[in-house]
């Protein structure tokens, strides 16, 4: 059984230190399960550690959000309540299952609910409490998105390249710019998906259905944000294209595309 490598990335800091400290916290802890995989006892003592850190991370994550009246407060907090849960139950399979499949098990929801918790919904009620200004600041490609693959990290470079074209308006007509590039990044996103899929497809992906099923829900997205975006203010406008772009495009990146290296990797 295949155990994947739990590590902390720069590119998972969603720019609050303290709560971008406590996630590499989490981290740290779950990568001793992998160091510690053949002893039971250290296993059983990181679990309780692993749980004990995640409950301790929550309530604090909770605190803050209650004190800047954050929108979907109780949508978030059932969240945190799905991911103890799991790894309560994970906890009470211990004494039935052998330590390789609890190890594993682990570092997957570590990998899956964590990360994409981080990823997507932490990061959107940090997005919630910046200013335009520092959005658009810190609306950058980074060479952490990177995945050392050519033709795809060129094609998701460009896609931000749009993006930034986008939220550059100056002298021009607004909504008719806004309408341009926006079908651009549209088309050009259709594009780039149809050339990961012929990739997918080329390396013999094992997720290949899942994946596109990712790109579809992207899609989905993006045609919610068309239909709102007669009806936005230049400074919302602005917000919910960065959001799109930072949760759900490199989301996808730094998770999904990254799944797809690293398979292309396992089979060298």
């Amino acid at each position: 059984m295949n155990i994947p490598v739990i590590q902390w990335e720069k590119s998972f800091a969603i720019g609050h230190e303290k709560t971008d400290s406590e996630h590499k916290n989490l981290f740290d802890i779950a990568a001793k399960l992998n160091k510690y995989k053949n002893d039971s006892k250290k296993i059983v003592q990181i679990i309780k550690e692993l749980a004990d850190y995640t409950n301790f991370h929550f309530t604090n994550e909770e605190k803050f959000m209650k004190s800047i009246n954050y929108e979907y407060f109780d949508e978030h907090r059932k969240l945190h309540k799905d991911i103890v849960k799991a790894l309560n139950n994970t906890i009470r399979e211990m004494v039935s299952l052998p330590k390789e499949e609890i190890v594993f098990k682990l570092n997957v929801l570590v990998n899956k609910n964590i990360v994409q918790h981080i990823l997507i919904e932490d990061k959107k009620f940090h997005h919630t409490i910046r200013s335009r200004d520092e959005l658009k600041d810190n609306f950058i490609w980074r060479s952490t998105y990177k995945l050392n693959e050519a033709q795809i990290d060129e094609e998701h470079k460009i896609l931000f390249d749009i993006a930034l074209k986008a939220l550059d308006y100056n002298n021009t007509n607004i909504s008719s710019h806004l309408k341009i590039t926006i079908k651009e990044l549209y088309e050009y996103m259709k594009t780039h998906f149809e050339h990961e899929e012929e990739f997918m497809e080329k390396i013999k992906y094992p997720n290949l259905e899942e994946h596109k099923q990712c790109h579809q829900n992207i899609f989905k997205e993006l045609h919610l944000f068309l239909k709102e975006l007669p009806n936005l203010e230049v400074v919302d406008f602005e917000k919910k294209l960065i959001q799109f772009i930072d949760i759900s495009l490199i989301c996808h990146i730094l998770y999904e595309d990254k799944k797809i290296i690293n398979f292309k990797k396992s089979t060298k």
